[in-house]
């Protein structure tokens, strides 16, 4: 998925565009955000369904380009270029989180949230079918898995989380513009979860941990941060392409070796 980007803005345009100049509080906007963000994803997910492999990421980064680009040109709506000034910081009881540290203990109660939240879900029914549909979508189908049911919810669900970091973002900065969700965003994400690990929640927070981390400790090589930087990520999808903390499953998936053909015996 290359378009993830695209809900990332979405969310955080909803934001801005309901707080700017003290229309609606953060607690408002945010979950308007995650919901407008999840019907993006519907809106996404239905076309789309059977797509997969390149065809999938030629679609999906599609969509996030032309979601920047109608972000850009609709300027009655947002502003286009000059993006949208004023936007509101949370509050709670009339204390304005406007401190680096406030703010932080606000987007940490957040982000435990969310993973609380997504935990429960990977441990219900529905994160059993998700993994069912991800090992063989054939068989779930044929135990009787609505596949397109919980693939779109799966999109409705991955855009919602994504709307609520564009909000998060957009309360700290209080200024977004549409060169804020670049097609280098989604690339950054989708290194995250693959240098984590695919299929695990630890491995996806690690992964996002060390892709913040990792170029702020290389500042001191600035001519050759990038490099390094993309060298490191080539060994580990060789030596290690199940991710730092990836699912069992999918670790077993790429240790395996291909199967022979074996030709049949001549009677």
């Amino acid at each position: 998925h290359l378009g993830y980007v695209a809900f990332y803005g979405i969310g955080a345009y909803t934001y801005a565009l309901l707080s700017a100049g003290g229309h609606a509080s953060f607690w408002v906007g945010l979950p308007a955000a995650m919901v407008a963000a999840a019907l993006f994803g519907l809106v996404l997910g239905f076309p789309i369904l059977r797509l997969r492999g390149d065809y999938l990421a030629i679609v999906t980064l599609g969509f996030g380009e032309v979601t920047r680009l109608v972000l850009r040109n609709w300027d009655e709506v947002t502003n286009g270029p000059n993006g949208i000034l004023g936007i509101a910081r949370p509050s709670l009881g009339g204390w304005v989180l406007d401190t680096p540290g406030s703010f932080y203990y606000c987007v940490l109660v957040l982000a435990l949230a969310a993973l609380f939240a997504m935990r429960r879900v990977f441990q219900s029914r529905i994160g059993r079918a998700w993994v069912a549909i991800r090992e063989d979508e054939l068989a779930a189908r044929t135990v009787g898995i609505d596949v397109a049911r919980y693939k779109l919810l799966a999109f409705a669900l991955g855009a919602a989380v994504a709307g609520l970091g564009g909000s998060v973002f957009a309360a700290k900065m209080t200024f977004v513009s549409p060169e804020s969700f670049t097609f280098f965003e989604s690339v950054i994400i989708l290194c995250m979860v693959v240098l984590g690990g695919m299929g695990s929640l630890p491995g996806v927070v690690l992964g996002a941990a060390v892709i913040t981390i990792l170029p702020e400790l290389l500042r001191g090589f600035s001519d050759y941060r990038m490099l390094i930087f993309g060298a490191a990520m080539v060994l580990m999808m060789v030596f290690r392409p199940q991710g730092l903390i990836g699912s069992r499953s999918l670790a077993y998936e790429f240790r395996r070796p291909a199967a022979r053909a074996v030709p049949p015996r001549s009677r």
